[in-house]
């Protein structure tokens, strides 16, 4: 019990220390949010709203967290930033089976179809169309690449078409790729 406690207030003291930051315009470009949406879909992109989260965390790690929200459609994009490759390995695990509890949990049962040949990235990658009512609406694709993690879960947003697929997350991936994000 007592190690549970000490491993809690460890846990605390990281998330609490870390520092907000303003992301430089190259590591925004890396980011999928709903202006790059509406370059592929017609969208009232005015209809939702925005939220970006960006944060240094005292091992100087990183996290940018972008989220956008309208009645029939979600986009979150997350890219984290990890001091060493076990650390990422361990986020790219974990982010994953967050978005698998999220879907299980939500109000509308979403199942997840992994379709990884549809798209592959990096060293470690996941690609899936997520459904309800047995019809894809979305999808949600992970990579891993040395230490950096890039997460994206879209609903309401829908290639199918692995080309399309390519064509809308390669030009991100590869800012990413090239983007350094640790001072």
């Amino acid at each position: 019990m007592g190690l549970l406690i000490v491993f809690g207030i460890q846990i605390a003291f990281w998330i609490f220390s870390a520092r907000e930051f303003e992301p430089s315009t190259s590591q925004k470009e890396s980011v999928i949010t709903i202006d790059y949406v509406s370059e592929f879909f017609l969208i009232d992109k005015d209809a939702g709203t925005e939220e970006w989260n960006c944060e240094r965390f005292i091992d100087g790690s990183i996290q940018i967290y972008y989220l956008y929200v309208d009645e029939s459609t979600s986009l979150d994009c997350t890219i984290s930033i990890e001091r060493n490759r076990g650390d990422a390995l361990a986020s790219y695990i974990a982010e994953w089976q967050t978005l698998k509890l999220r879907n299980e949990f939500s109000e509308v049962k979403i199942k997840i179809e992994a379709t990884d040949e549809v798209f592959a990235w990096g060293d470690d990658s996941k690609f899936a169309f997520q459904l309800a009512d047995d019809t894809r609406n979305g999808f949600a694709f992970i990579a891993r690449k040395n230490n950096k993690v890039y997460f994206v879960d879209a609903w309401g947003i829908l290639l199918e078409d692995p080309e399309e697929i390519s064509e809308f997350l390669t030009p991100k991936l590869k800012i990413f790729a090239a983007e350094s994000y640790l001072e």
